[in-house]
């Protein structure tokens, strides 16, 4: 798969995973989906809140994303789109 290509799969499979409803998908995957989304867009964690606030849900997403950040954008790309095609087959 060529670098367009795999851009052009990425942005088709984000645009099915708004498409769908989100309370729907285990909250494990949703995490992971948003690692992997932020880690393939190259942005990083941005929280106006402290975690001093306890925060649990910031806490999950904080680990999340360290658990990504030895990915490539590439290999992101890649794990993202594969967790969405096996949560909604194809076609779309």
């Amino acid at each position: 798969m060529t670098e367009k290509d795999l851009n052009i799969a990425f942005k088709e499979a984000f645009n099915k995973a708004c498409a769908e409803e989100q309370s729907l998908v285990p909250p494990d995957l949703q995490l992971h989906l948003y690692a992997y989304y932020k880690r393939a867009i190259d942005e990083p964690y941005n929280n106006s809140r402290s975690f001093e606030s306890n925060d649990l849900r910031s806490a999950f997403k904080m680990n999340a994303l360290i658990q990504v950040q030895s990915l490539t954008k590439t290999e992101a790309k890649k794990k993202y789109i594969e967790i969405i095609e096996k949560l909604y087959p194809k076609p779309w």
